[in-house]
């Protein structure tokens, strides 16, 4: 299984990234810069991917519409998401919860390393 990880910062994935290397995930980790890379990922990937840990501000197509977009799509919609963002206001976290009931987490930057580990460990394989 996969884990697909999708933000604008390159800083942000590696850090991302390193984390969860550091904490012994086996996945393989696949990355996108845009929710519109992060499209094209899903569309040959989403069978085998287990989690996705989305940021809410990016370029092209945004963590949030991408997410109201994946939501619509059977196939997609069974994906857990995490949201890992900045844009973390009671007003967001309502936001994303409403356009995505089956949210799995929403972690605000920055974070513990402990907490995103929490919050991934139920969707791992």
């Amino acid at each position: 299984m996969k884990i697909l990880v999708v933000d604008d910062s390159l800083l942000d994935r590696k850090l991302l990234i390193r984390i969860l290397m550091k904490s012994g995930i086996s996945q393989e980790i696949l990355q996108a810069e845009d929710g519109e890379q992060a499209l094209e990922i899903l569309a040959t990937n989403y069978m085998d991917i287990c989690l996705v840990l989305l940021d809410w501000q990016m370029p092209k197509v945004s963590g949030i519409e991408l997410m109201a977009g994946v939501v619509k799509i059977p196939e997609l919609s069974k994906i857990p998401i995490i949201m890992v963002t900045a844009s973390g206001s009671d007003e967001n976290k309502k936001a994303a919860h409403q356009i995505n009931p089956n949210l799995a987490g929403f972690l605000v930057k920055p974070y513990k390393p402990e907490d995103l580990m929490t919050l991934i460990k139920p969707f791992l394989k």
